[in-house]
């Protein structure tokens, strides 16, 4: 375990900022259309903002405010956060993020879970949180380490866990996050007190006949998804390493490969940074593209696509208890009566009316309230 801050040089920050003003966009004139992808007008504006205003020294020196530290384990290497509250016997939660995401994603969360009491959060509990980058993104990208599917990373993180002296703790995951909260429950479930989602990661088969209106509701847009929105995945778990060359090779390429999910998953009215930080976005599209990592942040996808299993199966269900907090413009959200057949102990499920895939983004405050919950069920 080494100690770790960031410091990317200057050298890189002009260089990228060049290699922005250098780059070429489309303007598809009145040929636009949304659903086509990020229009020509919204990226044009990130990337203006990015070269003229976004500071990333100013995102590094918040990052670099936390302890954080390097994991190695094998062939593998893991960056994480160790953020510890000042209150004896805080909760330790595991906080893993998923794609196109980072450690910066929790940036609004942590203060609300830590230190409750200071950001008028009374009656909050406090945890201990630790927040890996997923071994194949960011700081935790080696182009000499194999890339890791699920399973290899739920495995690391629990040996990360068991290394930090956790042998009780609470895990919360969203997207790719999801994926490793569930299957690290049915590895180590004496270990798991509880997994709270913001998405329930099941099969994608749209064989199974409804039985009541939420599910056909729910496979009306499970299809719709995998028609209109699933492209990605299938580039991804087919040929990732050609679009990596295409991604790396431009910075305004990434930004528009990684913005237009930020346009597509999240609950907005068209005025994305009305909803999300265009800061923390962009430090995030921004440490993909100085670690180099976008290929390997593929590998998980490319993985799944050749196992002829599902990660989260009937045959093994999630035993312990399950949280889950139900956004509307989540890409998608099973009704609880399919959620329970391979969830077969939720004790907490909220709906709430606005927010989408990036919760702890787009409502910090919603979803630490939602945690919070959960954890005092389970306690």
């Amino acid at each position: 375990m080494e100690k770790f801050k960031s410091n990317i040089t200057t050298k890189e920050i002009a260089d990228l900022r060049y290699l922005i003003s250098k780059g070429r966009t489309v303007d598809w004139g009145s040929y636009s259309y949304n659903d086509a992808g990020i229009s020509f007008k919204s990226l044009s504006f990130i990337l203006d903002y990015w070269e003229n205003k976004f500071s990333w020294k100013e995102e590094e020196k918040k990052l670099n405010k936390f302890e954080q530290y390097i994991f190695n384990e094998g062939n593998c290497k893991t960056h994480f956060l160790h953020i510890k509250s000042h209150k004896k016997n805080a909760i330790p939660l595991l906080l893993i993020h998923g794609w196109p995401g980072s450690v910066f994603e929790f940036f609004d969360v942590i203060p609300l879970l830590t230190n409750p009491e200071a950001n008028n959060f009374l009656n909050y509990q406090h945890f201990d949180l630790i927040i890996p980058s997923l071994p194949n993104v960011g700081f935790s990208f080696d182009k000499n380490q194999h890339p890791l599917g699920l399973d290899e990373i739920s495995n690391h993180f629990i040996k990360l866990m068991d290394s930090l002296g956790y042998d009780k703790y609470f895990i919360q995951g969203g997207d790719l996050g999801s994926f490793i909260a569930s299957i690290m429950s049915v590895k180590v479930p004496t270990k798991i007190k509880g997994i709270h989602l913001n998405m329930i990661p099941l099969p994608r088969g749209l064989d199974k006949k409804p039985n009541n209106p939420k599910e056909k509701k729910y496979y009306k847009e499970l299809k719709n998804f995998l028609h209109y929105e699933a492209g990605y995945q299938y580039l991804q778990g087919t040929k990732p390493f050609t679009l990596a060359h295409a991604l790396n090779s431009s910075p305004v390429s990434l930004c528009a490969y990684i913005s237009e999910k930020f346009f597509s998953w999240t609950d907005n009215d068209g005025d994305l940074f009305n909803y999300i930080n265009i800061d923390i976005m962009l430090a995030n599209i921004s440490l993909y593209w100085f670690s180099g990592c976008i290929g390997a942040s593929f590998w998980p996808y490319f993985v799944r696509h050749r196992s002829p299993d599902w990660p989260i199966s009937l045959d093994r269900p999630i035993e312990v208890p399950t949280g889950y907090s139900e956004f509307p413009k989540e890409i998608f959200s099973p009704p609880k009566s399919l959620a329970s057949q391979y969830y077969n102990n939720i004790i907490f499920w909220k709906t709430h009316q606005s927010g989408g895939h990036f919760a702890a983004m787009e409502n910090p405050k919603i979803l630490v309230s939602d945690i919070n919950s959960f954890v005092k069920k389970v306690q």
